[in-house]
């Protein structure tokens, strides 16, 4: 899976790109841990209604939905979920990306721009 560097408001992340559907089905599930500037981008070729769910993770994510023009549009704090089925998390507004990152209050909020995203296809 490639890896890239993305900056928001000054911080860098190393995020591992979940490009096609399998990657993006799979995304951290079974992961026990997830140190601090690493986490996990979620792609999809257009914007649209994306949406995550925690089934089989073993740790809570601070989720991040981005829009076409790199800006956040929505976060949320998510459990692990052993129910069945698992709850279903989106944003009202139209997300091209996912950003999955540790349970850590990062200094990100609506509207700030995500560098390093303009280069993927």
């Amino acid at each position: 899976m490639n890896v890239i560097k993305i900056g928001i408001n000054g911080h860098f992340y190393q995020v591992e790109l979940a490009v096609s559907s399998e990657q993006r089905r799979l995304g951290l599930m079974h992961r026990s841990e997830l140190v601090d500037d690493r986490g996990m981008l979620l792609v999809y070729a257009r914007g649209g209604d994306h949406r995550i769910w925690m089934k089989n993770m073993r740790i809570p994510l601070r989720v991040y939905w981005i829009d076409a023009d790199y800006r956040v549009i929505g976060k949320r704090r998510v459990e692990p979920c052993g129910a069945n089925p698992c709850p279903v998390y989106g944003v009202a507004e139209a997300s091209q990306y996912i950003l999955e990152l540790n349970d850590t209050d990062h200094a990100i909020g609506i509207g700030d721009r995500v560098d390093g995203l303009s280069s993927l296809p």
